[in-house]
């Protein structure tokens, strides 16, 4: 596990903030106003978390990764190495364990915040779950962008509503690629928005809620899940996700947006040139609810849509910019003129990608003006 699944991780649940309050390197994560782990940012591969005495005593036995916590009382705090021989399920159970531990210590006004922030936090989530219209599935159509274009073309169709099939015939990705995928594995779905109050040159937010959602999800069965711009989803080097996104215009404005997703779910092998995917069956040798799985990713974009309606795209882009794939060092690229090594400097509100090559210039794309080698 990593220091960014970490966080995302511990700030999915509820009523967790996170802060500096020691100094400028030190992460803390607290439940409503107590401490439940800490990370420093100059060391970020341990972090200190709360545990049980007995636990941690018999933590301590089983794994080299796992020691009584420097500057903390050791009874009560361990320090878990990410990159030892802790497992990354234990990890999370020992955040878990961590988070339950400092709740259920609260005193009754700490309770009391708790449960007002807990109801708010469930509040969001539930509303979304409520009011979530109930996907269409089909088992075999040309591509789920297309059919949904269709069924809105020629009826009244609900925001958020989604299409999902065992197969497509004619898979589309971005500028006309194909998506292979073996029939019934893996989750190939679109959904609709109708953002009338976005502009057309801000598009790519829409893009960025996709991502989002996709690498939140994903998150929380693997580590490593990132965003390679402008939104497909990898995992390591390899490609997990890919994403088409089609909006139509009435004047300035987005009147409707349709988006497109493979999601490599279950898939055991890929037998075409593709030159690098992979899915999650691959990387943990689980297999996954298609339909469970969609019904998180629609409650995660429902997430960000509202964050988008509400004007909240600093947000957006600050959060899409934390997991961006490379988004630290030096990496080779190729554009018209050839190859080049630089490092992503930021992206601008169009989806521009800033780089920043060897020589100090900086230099600004716009999709499919430059590739990543892998």
């Amino acid at each position: 596990m990593d220091i960014e699944a970490l966080r995302q991780y511990c700030l999915s649940k509820k009523a967790v903030t996170e802060c500096f309050p020691f100094d400028e390197t030190t992460l803390v994560f607290k439940v409503v106003d107590r401490m439940f782990l800490l990370v420093d940012l100059e060391h970020p591969d341990c972090v200190s978390m709360k545990c049980n005495p007995d636990y941690a005593i018999e933590l301590r036995e089983h794994y080299n990764g796992i020691e009584g916590a420097y500057h903390f009382n050791k009874k009560y705090w361990n320090q878990v190495a990410l990159n030892s021989d802790v497992p990354d399920s234990l990890i999370r159970d020992l955040i878990d364990h961590s988070y339950e531990e400092v709740v259920g210590k609260f005193t009754k006004k700490q309770r009391d915040v708790f449960n007002k922030i807990s109801a708010s936090f469930q509040e969001n989530i539930s509303i979304f779950s409520e009011y979530l219209p109930e996907p269409v599935f089909l088992h075999e159509t040309t591509s789920t962008n297309s059919y949904l274009d269709e069924l809105c073309n020629n009826s009244s169709v609900e925001e958020l509503t989604s299409v999902y099939t065992d197969f497509q015939t004619a898979g589309r990705g971005q500028r006309g690629n194909s998506w292979e995928s073996e029939d019934g594995a893996n989750l190939l779905f679109s959904f609709v928005l109708y953002p009338d109050f976005l502009e057309a040159r801000k598009q790519f937010y829409l893009s960025q809620i996709t991502a989002l959602a996709l690498q939140e999800v994903l998150s929380q069965y693997t580590d490593g899940i990132r965003i390679k711009w402008p939104n497909d989803i990898y995992w390591k080097d390899k490609k997990i996700c890919g994403t088409l996104i089609e909006n139509d215009l009435t004047g300035i404005h987005i009147s409707r947006s349709i988006s497109g997703t493979g999601v490599n779910l279950n898939q055991e092998r890929f037998i075409s040139d593709a030159p690098n995917p992979v899915s999650l069956f691959q990387i943990t040798g689980q297999r996954y609810d298609r339909k469970e799985i969609l019904h998180q990713l629609m409650e995660r974009v429902a997430h960000y849509y509202t964050l988008l309606k509400n004007g909240e795209t600093e947000l957006i882009a600050s959060r899409y910019q934390d997991v961006l794939y490379r988004k630290e060092g030096f990496y080779p690229y190729t554009d018209k003129d050839g190859s080049f090594r630089a490092r992503i400097c930021g992206i601008e509100p169009s989806g521009a990608l800033i780089l920043e090559d060897e020589s100090g210039k900086r230099r600004e794309y716009m999709f499919k003006e430059v590739s990543f080698e892998l």
